[in-house]
C-alpha cells in the first residue's frame, strides 16, 4: 500500500535532487528514504528511476506518477487544514496572493478587521506575475486572489468572484520629458519617445496590437513595476495600470497624459477571486463578506 510518506519523499528527491537532499529536507536519514523510495517502486509495480547515473531520475513513467502524487499531497494539504478549522474555528494562515498590475491596499480594511477578529491568524501577502495568483487559488496554493478578471478565466477552474473596482489603463510620462517634447495631445506627438511596454501582461491585452503605432521605438521590461521605474527615469511613455502609478502621480512624479480615444478597447475590472470547490474558513470568508 502506497503511503503519504512514500509520496513526500519523492516530491522531496524531485525538489532537491539528491537523496541527501530528500533527507534534510525531511529531516530523515539518507538510508530511510533510499529504502522508502524502493518499497515505493516495489508497490507500485513499474520503474520510477533510471539508476544508470550516479543520481536517481525519474523514468517517463515516474514524471506521470509524481504529477499525480503531488495532487494527492495536495489534497492531504486541504484536509489538514479543513480538519484544522473545524477543530480550531479560524486558519492558522489566509494567504492572498495578488497580480502585480493591482495595488492590493485595498484589501488593508478588510484584512485589519480580520486580524481584530482573529488575531492568531497570520496574513501571507505575496505579488505574482502575470496570472499565477489564479492558478494558486485554482490549486489551492492560496486562499484569494486579487487579479484583472476576464470571463474567460472561468475556463480554468471553478472560481467565485466579487468585483473590487475597474481596471484602469493610462498613459503616463516623466515631467521631464514633457519639458523636452511638450505636453502630447495627439497620437503623432508620441512618435518621438521611447514607449515602454511591458512584454506580456497576460491580462488579455495585447498593447502592440491596440497601440498601432510603426515606426515607435520600443523598450520591453519583464513586469509593470519595472515599466513604473522607467517611466519615473524618463525613458520613455508607457500606458500602465492605474494602480502602479497611483503615489507617482501623486507626488508629480509622472504625469497622466490625456489623448481622446487613445485607450478604449480595454473594459476590464479588477475582482476578488476564490475557489468554488473548496469551503473557506471564517477569517478568509470575513474578508470575502467584507466587499
Amino acid at each position: 500500500m502506497i503511503k503519504i510518506q512514500q509520496l513526500q519523499m519523492l516530491n522531496a528527491l524531485s525538489e532537491t535532487g539528491t537523496l541527501q537532499g530528500a533527507a534534510e529536507q525531511l529531516h530523515r536519514t539518507q538510508a530511510a528514504v533510499s529504502m522508502a523510495l524502493k518499497k515505493l517502486e516495489d508497490d507500485a509495480g513499474f520503474p520510477l528511476f533510471n539508476r544508470q547515473s550516479y543520481r536517481l531520475q525519474l523514468t517517463a513513467y515516474g514524471e506521470q506518477f509524481l504529477r499525480q502524487a503531488r495532487e494527492v499531497l495536495r489534497q492531504q494539504q486541504r484536509l489538514q487544514s479543513l480538519t484544522q478549522q473545524l477543530r480550531e474555528g479560524a486558519e492558522s494562515i489566509v494567504r492572498i496572493s495578488y497580480d502585480r498590475t493591482c495595488a492590493p491596499s485595498c484589501l488593508f480594511p478588510a484584512v485589519q478587521a480580520m486580524h481584530e477578529r482573529y488575531p492568531a491568524t497570520d496574513l501571507h501577502l505575496s505579488g505574482e506575475a502575470q496570472l499565477r495568483s489564479l492558478r494558486a487559488v485554482r490549486e489551492g496554493d492560496a486562499d484569494l486572489a486579487l487579479i484583472p478578471w476576464l470571463p474567460v478565466f472561468r475556463q480554468h477552474g471553478d472560481f467565485e468572484t466579487k468585483r473590487i473596482r475597474p481596471f484602469e489603463l493610462l498613459v503616463a510620462v516623466a515631467p521631464a520629458l514633457v519639458a523636452r517634447y511638450g505636453m502630447p495631445v495627439h497620437r503623432r506627438d508620441l512618435l518621438d519617445i521611447p514607449m515602454l511596454i511591458p512584454q506580456n501582461q497576460d491580462i488579455g491585452i495585447d498593447l502592440d496590437q491596440m497601440v498601432r503605432m510603426p515606426g515607435l521605438q520600443r523598450i520591453r521590461v519583464n513586469d509593470s513595476i519595472a515599466q513604473r521605474e522607467l517611466l519615473v527615469a524618463g525613458m520613455g511613455w508607457g500606458i500602465i495600470p492605474g494602480d502602479i502609478v497611483q503615489g507617482e502621480l501623486s507626488r508629480g512624479e509622472l504625469i497622466a497624459v490625456d489623448i481622446p480615444d487613445f485607450i478604449h478597447q480595454v473594459y476590464l475590472e479588477i475582482h476578488l477571486v476564490r475557489s468554488a470547490e473548496r469551503i473557506a474558513g471564517p477569517a478568509v470568508q470575513q474578508i470575502w463578506e467584507h466587499f
